[in-house]
């Protein structure tokens, strides 16, 4: 019985996979460390029906948190430094089946698996949905002593007005402020919006 060292598998492996692919997509054969490189295609998709595609050079040992950094430059190089959204790589399946990519996983090395499966599948770079922040004040003080708090709407980012919106805006800010007023044994709480 002959012996197939790890290294003649995964060349083996690159074989069969550079058969069934354009000369772009072809895989190198793997160094003395099994490291094995070629271009892969990358999907994103921002909320509405248009796809953009991107292809990159990776190494099988990119890890997706690695791929997803340079992904997200590629496709988003403006909002990249205007904005603290976070994207995650999925991998999605002919049959429609999606699965996320673990931060540590190898996504070429996933990629070789679907031809060792006999499936197809495609990555896409999806935006992370924020859970949303609320928050919340709750007081309470002795029957004795009186403590009023006024509830201010915050914003990360102020927003443009239009001159409708500003004379509203300043209407309000004549106006008296909401004051809540708790007594000990109640609680009063309040969420700033």
């Amino acid at each position: 019985m002959v012996m197939v060292s790890e290294r003649e598998q995964l060349a083996c492996l690159v074989q069969q996979w550079n058969e069934n692919r354009l000369d772009l997509f072809h895989l190198s054969y793997p160094t003395e460390e099994l490291e094995v490189e070629g271009v892969m295609r990358f999907y994103f998709q921002d909320g509405g029906e248009k796809v953009v595609t991107k292809c990159v050079r990776v190494s099988s040992t990119a890890t997706t948190r690695a791929v997803v950094d340079a992904l997200s430059e590629k496709f988003l190089p403006d909002l990249k430094m205007l904005s603290n959204d976070t994207f995650s790589l999925w991998e999605v399946r002919e049959n429609g089946e999606e699965r996320k990519l673990g931060d540590e996983e190898k996504p070429l090395v996933v990629q070789l698996q679907w031809h060792k499966d006999d499936t197809e599948g495609r990555f896409l770079l999806k935006k992370d949905k924020a859970a949303p922040v609320t928050m919340m004040v709750c007081l309470c003080v002795p029957s004795n002593f009186h403590f009023d708090f006024i509830i201010e709407s915050t914003r990360n980012r102020p927003e443009k007005l239009s001159i409708r919106q500003k004379e509203g805006q300043r209407a309000k800010e004549k106006a008296p402020k909401r004051v809540c007023t708790c007594k000990w044994g109640t609680r009063r709480s309040a969420i700033a919006r």
